[in-house]
């Protein structure tokens, strides 16, 4: 695979993966996609569901908006040097989602493909320390 479509895919995989937690807004604004209550999260339980639906609406849409930042970062359209940091808090965010709303996705493949993405971010920061070298080649 050339460097270039190395880059294309880091960068879709980034989009897609802001984009996607924009399916939590849509609980958290009352929206059913599927039979589940996606805005109920059974940390926040004791609370109403309108306390419930606000907390939702609100991680996600940071989550799915800095999500979208660290694409268009990598891709340097803006902020070119912080898509690292945008990533990774991403990526802490995404697993507070998960966790904390597991009905906040639409189907599991939504949830895999998130996880997927959040693991590979923590493994790129954690484990390796490093992002893939050819993330930074043009």
């Amino acid at each position: 695979m050339t460097t270039k479509t190395v880059r294309l895919i880091a960068f879709i995989a980034l989009l897609v993966h802001g984009i996607g937690h924009f399916q939590g807004v849509a609980g958290g604004l009352g929206i059913r996609i599927n039979n589940s209550a996606p805005a109920q999260s059974w940390v926040l339980k004791s609370f109403d569901a309108g306390f419930n639906r606000i907390i939702c609406l609100v991680i996600f849409f940071i989550t799915g908006a800095l999500g979208v930042l660290a694409a268009l970062s990598f891709k340097g359209v803006i902020m070119a040097n912080a898509w690292q940091s945008l990533a990774a808090f991403t990526a802490i965010l995404s697993t507070i989602c998960l966790v904390t709303f597991p009905n906040g996705f639409a189907m599991f493949f939504n949830k895999a493909g998130a996880i997927l993405v959040n693991l590979f971010i923590y493994y790129s920061i954690v484990l390796n320390q490093n992002w893939p070298e050819v993330l930074f080649n043009e």
